[in-house]
């Protein structure tokens, strides 16, 4: 996409987004904005999917990767990603396409523990890793192999790990060079509380696309209305519904006119919500293993709960909503949460190159 370089460069630093969803390029994307607005001076090589740039090339923190100096090459991992909605366990997870790292100052990955092979020294952050989701898929035998050599590989290279010190995995907390950070702040406005909307999402992983659209329309059939607005993920809102009912589009805005939310708890969507102040009521399937681990953390910590499905996510938001006292400690407890995940993550990467 781009070939710019900057004016001049002490050092070079590789930065490679995995493509499962939009978590990881939404997080990268985040902390590079935060360098660039800091006159960062180092030439930056951004590897991420074109294809998930563009989904989100409107907010204002890719807009600023986008017009910056950043070399941005056009990265896929997991490879041949046919369908959005495609079920992980059916993805390619064995092969991968790297670029050369041999060039490079620092090398900074997001989740992709393959890129040790060929970069021993590089930096990791994601709060878990892909071998511990993909071994617990059971009717796949062959993740085990997959599983056992991500973990003799991290063993041996001993990787620096930033992650959130709340959802990280105890295997990613037991890593000797375990960087633990707080929740990533997607925005730096300030909100007040006005009114009691929900969100009902699904995300894009496509586990549980199916189960959220039946209850989506198990909702608009008993008319179980909210006591403000439901914004629905789009691709599961059907094309007619009630004025009660709107399209969600993930701001902040959005957000914080929320008091809960229902939905499949991936990093990404729990340090919006939690940001915001939202109550989480969380379903996933089974085998779910980063989900699964998400939901015990939020139970934990007393800031949401797991939900038999996602009716029962809904039907649980709207007895929540009817509760002031409830509300209260939520609005209370969520703000004094660690939020400095941008923050402490590119300091961590400034001090790497700088040393």
């Amino acid at each position: 996409m781009h070939s710019k370089k900057a004016a001049y460069s002490q050092k070079r630093i590789a930065v490679i987004a995995c493509s499962n969803g939009l978590g990881h390029i939404r997080r990268l994307i985040l902390i590079l904005s935060f360098l660039i607005k800091n006159e960062f001076k180092h030439e930056i090589h951004f590897f991420c999917s074109e294809k998930k740039l563009n989904l989100i090339k409107n907010w204002d923190e890719a807009h600023i990767l986008i017009n910056s100096d950043v070399n941005i090459h056009d990265f896929e991992y997991p490879m041949d990603q046919n369908d959005i909605d495609e079920r992980l366990v059916d993805k390619n997870w064995f092969d991968i396409e790297l670029p050369n790292l041999d060039n490079y100052d620092v090398v900074w990955t997001d989740n992709i523990s393959q890129v040790l092979e060929v970069r021993d020294d590089a930096i990791m952050s994601g709060s878990f890793f892909w071998h511990e989701v993909l071994e617990n898929y059971k009717d796949k035998k062959i993740f085990e192999d997959f599983a056992s050599n991500q973990r003799s590989l991290i063993k041996k290279t001993n990787p620096y790990m930033i992650a959130n010190e709340y959802f990280a995995t105890s295997e990613v907390k037991a890593l000797k060079n375990f960087i633990p950070v707080g929740l990533y702040k997607f925005t730096s406005e300030i909100f007040t509380k006005d009114s009691n909307n929900i969100l009902f999402s699904c995300g894009l992983g496509g586990e549980e696309e199916d189960w959220a659209r039946e209850s989506i329309l198990n909702i608009l059939g008993n008319n179980v209305r909210p006591p403000g607005k439901l914004f629905v993920e789009p691709k599961i809102l059907p094309e007619a519904y009630p004025d009660w009912m709107l399209p969600a589009d993930f701001s902040m805005e959005m957000f914080n006119s929320c008091l809960a939310v229902c939905i499949r708890p991936g990093l990404g969507t729990v340090s919006d919500a939690l940001i915001s102040q939202n109550k989480i009521f969380c379903y996933t399937k089974p085998n779910s293993f980063e989900m699964n681990n998400n939901i015990r953390v939020l139970e934990d910590i007393g800031l949401g709960e797991g939900c038999l499905d996602p009716l029962d996510a809904y039907m649980s938001a709207i007895n929540y909503l009817s509760s002031d006292a409830q509300i209260r400690k939520q609005l209370l407890n969520c703000i004094h949460l660690r939020t400095d995940g941008v923050f402490a993550t590119a300091r961590f990467i400034m001090n790497r190159i700088t040393n």
